[in-house]
């Protein structure tokens, strides 16, 4: 298919419009990685990962040193199809999945404009048309009505950002958000491992009465004991994230019945494929699948995230792309949302024209 001929990690940082309050504290810019690959045919292709050191474990600086230490590897070796490339990656290097899906994503595009094919099509093939973009309520003082005025123009996704708080002043924060929505929507909650385990259960017991439809990891990914209490004490599905790294993530939290449902990130699990098969498994066990970035992506990454959310065989809690919270981007036209669904770029690979002029302006490394 084509020879690998050059691997370029760099970092940039783009400010945000409105700092995100997390319960692992207040993001005002991006921190990620940008991967620019070169075939032998003079061919770009172009990859993202966002640092996530609470999650996977990997900032900007070890995620620059991790492509390096692959491009060694990597650079001059035939990629000999798409579904060859997560097996080729993962060969370079011992974990280091969100470095790992940077690159994967930069020979997935590069895949896409040799077949000719947009990356949908690539992973298999559209299952839906359209996914659903969930807006994200993080502690802004006008979260609420720009909440509303989101449904208003056609959201039907929204997740409460907790954890921020106490428990009590979260569930009158998500039920203003369901006040403010109305019943159509959905409404999520995520705590992102921030509360502790008797503060999760006070939330979890009085999740649904707030209005909302599922509660995403109260608690920390490892302490699948108190994600079972969460689950046993909540009418809602409780769901994973930080939890969820791999295959046997997920049947473990199937079997203990501490999760219904979880969020699958390219970054957690290494690349498109991967993904892909993880939902699979996921399907089999009937848990529910919601596709994210992080907080702030580029245009590349979310690009990659609306293409993986068309081809996925399940996606019942709807998928998350986050360039529309940057005060700029790296591509010419950047991923848009339009009446609360996601607009997949079209054109082959990632479908996406990156601006090299802005790459140099929010540069870092």
């Amino acid at each position: 298919m084509f020879r690998i001929a050059r691997i370029e990690p760099m970092v940039i940082a783009v400010p945000m419009v409105t700092p995100i309050r997390m319960s692992t504290g207040t993001i005002t810019k991006s921190d990620n990685l940008i991967v620019r690959i070169t075939d032998g045919q003079g061919r770009t292709g172009w990859g993202e990962a966002a640092s996530a050191a609470m999650m996977t474990g990997e900032t900007s600086p070890g995620m620059v040193a991790a492509v390096r230490f692959m491009a060694e590897r990597l650079e001059g070796r035939e990629v000999t199809g798409a579904e060859a490339i997560a097996d080729l990656i993962e060969a370079a290097m011992h974990a280091n999945h969100a470095a790992k899906s940077a690159i994967d994503t930069g020979l997935l595009d590069l895949a896409g404009q040799h077949l000719g094919l947009p990356l949908h099509e690539v992973l298999g093939g559209k299952k839906r048309e359209r996914a659903a973009m969930i807006w994200r309520i993080s502690g802004a003082p006008d979260e609420i009505e720009t909440a509303r005025k989101r449904s208003d123009e056609g959201f039907v996704a929204f997740k409460v950002k907790v954890a921020t708080h106490d428990p009590q002043t979260d569930l009158a924060r998500a039920r203003a958000a369901r006040e403010a929505v109305g019943p159509g929507p959905r409404v999520s909650a995520d705590a992102n491992e921030g509360f502790s385990p008797p503060e999760a259960l006070l939330f979890a017991k009085g999740a649904g009465d707030a209005g909302l439809d599922f509660l995403e990891q109260p608690v920390a990914g490892h302490d699948l004991e108190a994600m079972c209490a969460c689950a046993e004490a909540a009418s809602i599905p409780i769901g994973a994230d930080e939890g969820l790294h791999g295959p046997r993530d997920i049947t473990r939290h199937h079997q203990l019945g501490a999760a219904a449902g979880g969020s699958l990130k390219l970054i957690k699990f290494g690349g498109a494929f991967q993904v892909m098969a993880a939902a699979s498994l996921m399907g089999e066990f009937g848990m529910a699948v919601n596709l994210a970035g992080k907080a702030a992506d580029t245009s590349i990454g979310s690009a990659a995230i609306a293409h993986v959310a068309l081809a996925l065989p399940r996606l019942e809690w709807d998928a998350n792309i986050t360039n529309q919270y940057l005060t700029g981007d790296v591509v010419r036209d950047p991923v848009s949302v339009v009446e609360g669904h996601i607009v997949t770029p079209e054109g082959p690979g990632l479908g996406i024209s990156v601006d090299e002029d802005l790459i140099a302006r929010y540069r870092q490394v």
